[in-house]
């Protein structure tokens, strides 16, 4: 069965292939295997999720980072949740397919829910919230609605995730203006922030290593499962 995987930033996209697609294109990464670089965002991951299911994939994976909910989860913690909360609904992944990555990681995988949002969670406060209101321990913008077009489509759908930021640490408000929507620098637009917040340059600094450790724990967990381990 061919797997059709979404990515939203190019960062994530680099883990699986040095090729990075094109925003709105496909691109084969191995047999069986076809990436789409969605760009942050719900809407931009259902696009990305339907086009690779219009160009033939049988199966979803949502790949890529999150944020902390639930306490004492740090960066570069996997996850690969039974479930998904997006917009009311309660998506649950292919539990078989998801035993199988699990086993082939080899080492401790978070299970709990994961919650999609429309927009990014920055305050601690907020997260806390998310997480007493939904008990999803993570939260991104992408997985629940590759899962809302993957059952809507009866396909199987699968997550894999690494942590970047704690529940405990607010985002730098300047690292929300500091990027495109997918993940790529804007040095103007960072060098503006930071002359109005220049206390935040110790705390993007910070964000940088988390999402380091995020990003290698995802390279970790792909050199141990392969194209071929990832297949439905």
């Amino acid at each position: 069965m061919s797997l059709g995987i979404v990515v939203a930033l190019a960062a994530e996209a680099r883990v699986l292939t040095e090729t990075v697609p094109l925003a709105g294109e496909g691109i084969d990464i191995a047999p069986g295997l076809r990436l789409r670089l969605c760009g942050m965002g719900p809407e931009a991951a259902a696009q990305a999720a339907e086009a690779l299911l219009a160009e033939g994939a049988g199966a979803l994976l949502a790949f890529g980072t999150a944020g902390a909910l639930a306490p004492a989860l740090r960066p570069g913690t996997l996850l690969l949740p039974e479930r998904v909360l997006f917009s009311g609904r309660d998506y649950a992944v292919a539990t078989p397919w998801r035993s199988r990555v699990a086993a082939q990681i080899h080492g401790e995988v978070v299970s709990g829910p994961l919650l999609t949002a429309a927009m990014a969670c920055a305050r601690s406060a907020e997260k806390r919230a998310l997480h007493a209101r939904s008990g999803a321990v993570a939260v991104d913008m992408e997985s629940g609605a590759v899962a809302a077009v993957a059952a809507a489509a009866g396909k199987p759908f699968l997550a894999l995730r690494a942590l970047v930021d704690p529940v405990e640490r607010d985002l730098p408000r300047s690292a929300l203006v500091a990027v495109d929507a997918y993940g790529r620098l804007r040095p103007f637009a960072l060098l503006a922030a930071l002359a109005r917040r220049p206390w935040e340059i110790a705390a993007l600094l910070r964000l940088g290593r988390e999402m380091s450790a995020a990003l290698q724990s995802l390279r970790s967990a792909w050199r141990r499962i392969g194209p071929v381990g990832i297949a439905p």
